[in-house]
């Protein structure tokens, strides 16, 4: 669906800020992944060769340490996901009341993530709470609440609810994000049957599920006398407080900000997922008369999609280079790349994906490679160059 074709009339106008709040949420995201690429592409780790009998040791000499603004913003993400949640429901019994929460009231209103269906019982008979209608035994909004608790599932701790109220805990009472450099995945440049390569749950596994990498780790073992090029891919990871499971971070926040997106938001609101979700995309750098127009003409593509997107075309970018100005071609890669730095990632990967799509037809292929340059040889005259 079109974003101008996306339907948000399932959020009534008293929800509205919500949308605000997830924008805000997607802009704190993509800070984070612009933080991590960057980081990740300057090369944190330092490696070095050790010898030891007739085989070489690729080991951690050091490791940059991460951007003091990544735990940060992390947390601040995730602090906004659940204040999302908070905030609409909230928001929802003060409108099914049809009147304003007294001091004592409003401080009883919490998004609970309860481990049992007794928990939750009690949760609805505490206090103030239990006076409340819209939070009553069988109400609409009671069981819509629900429908969102990790007892619904049998691995509670793995609920998106669970999850986000035990990073949140952590981050507002006792320290940012746990975030740090763990081993994604090491990959050599040609095969070699001497190579050993370290996975990530072999780094001291007795953590369970591997821990940061450290100096003295062992990435890979070869014979001493070979030289094998290997790729070490580290990623920035964030633990999970209540199981010590670390993720990688931008895995992390595209599920929790998926799940209240699509999910959390629209099930308390309307009681159903099955809506057309709000867009991430929405411009709240301005101030704007008609957000709901603005609703519906905002962007659908997620953070975490858009850091994959710019990952993808920085590989395209090369191969478009390699590639334009490759055999048989008088063009320079000078040229070419500078052509390709002028397209934004979405046309770098339309371009691309053409090429994939005929490479098995030669005469289709070299049509292709033909207009593309072109188009580079018709820039370079633009430009002068």
């Amino acid at each position: 669906m079109s974003a101008s074709a996306a339907d948000h009339s399932w959020l009534p106008d008293h929800q509205l800020h919500v949308a605000a709040t997830l924008a805000h949420v997607d802009q704190t995201i993509d800070r984070v992944a612009r933080l991590t690429h960057d980081y990740s592409k300057a090369g944190p780790l330092t490696l070095t060769n050790l010898a030891e009998g007739n085989q070489s040791h690729v080991t951690v000499a050091a490791v940059a340490p991460l951007p003091l603004a990544i735990p940060r913003l992390i947390a601040d993400a995730l602090t906004q996901l659940r204040a999302a949640m908070e905030h609409t429901l909230y928001t929802e019994v003060e409108h099914r009341l049809g009147r304003s929460m007294t001091a004592q009231e409003a401080r009883c209103i919490e998004m609970p993530a309860c481990a049992s269906a007794d928990d939750f019982a009690k949760w609805l008979r505490h206090g103030r709470r239990s006076q409340l209608q819209p939070l009553h035994l069988g109400a609409p909004l009671a069981e819509r609440i629900r429908t969102l608790q990790p007892f619904q599932r049998r691995d509670s701790d793995d609920h998106p609810l669970r999850l986000l109220v035990e990073h949140t805990n952590l981050a507002k009472h006792r320290t940012p994000a746990v975030a740090a450099t763990r081993l994604g995945a090491i990959y050599p440049d040609k095969p070699h049957p001497g190579l050993t390569v370290a996975l990530p749950l072999q780094l001291r596994p007795q953590a369970g599920d591997g821990l940061p990498l450290r100096a003295g780790d062992i990435l890979a073992s070869g014979p001493l006398d070979a030289r094998i090029p290997i790729s070490v891919m580290p990623t920035v990871s964030l633990q999970r407080p209540h199981t010590g499971v670390w993720n990688i971070a931008i895995r992390e926040l595209e599920h929790l900000e998926e799940w209240v997106r699509t999910s959390a938001i629209p099930i308390l609101v309307t009681g159903t997922r099955d809506v057309t979700p709000l867009p991430p995309q929405l411009d709240i750098m301005t101030g704007h008369e008609d957000l709901r127009g603005e609703l519906a003409n905002s962007e659908s593509t997620t953070a975490a999609q858009r850091a994959r997107q710019r990952m993808m075309a920085q590989i395209a970018r090369s191969d478009l280079v390699d590639l334009l100005s490759g055999y048989g071609s008088n063009l320079s890669p000078a040229a070419v790349s500078t052509w390709v730095h002028t397209l934004d990632d979405i046309a770098v990967l339309q371009k691309t994906d053409r090429l994939i799509r005929v490479v098995r037809v030669p005469t289709f292929l070299l049509g292709v490679m033909q207009e593309l340059r072109d188009e580079v040889r018709a820039q370079a005259t633009e430009t002068g160059h």
